[in-house]
């Protein structure tokens, strides 16, 4: 049982992290207009929105089991390790169309 709410938690976290970005990007890929200093901004808040849920995830799973909130905060550590990058990344694609970076 306690293996279940485990596997439970790993999966809910890895479903819902990234929603928004994946949604947005989805979106943007289609419209038609290509690749905008306002579409980058509106994906980046996405991709901030996608961070905030999972550490609310992460923090709701911990009251569940200390294993599966353990499990949930190693993801979410891991993913944080690439957020420095991201903005980065963010900002260069910003910087070639002559826009404001991110902060």
């Amino acid at each position: 049982m306690k293996i279940t709410v485990v596997l439970i938690a790993a999966l809910a976290t890895t479903l819902l992290t990234g929603c928004e970005t994946s949604s947005y990007m989805g979106q943007a890929a289609t419209d038609g207009t290509g690749v905008t200093c306002p579409k980058i901004y509106q994906a980046y808040r996405a991709y901030n929105a996608d961070r905030q849920s999972a550490q609310a995830l992460t923090e709701l799973s911990q009251l569940v089991s200390p294993t599966a909130g353990s499990l949930a905060q190693r993801g979410v550590n891991s993913a944080a390790s690439y957020a420095d990058q991201i903005q980065a990344s963010v900002n260069i694609a910003l910087a070639v169309r002559g826009c404001q970076p991110v902060g």
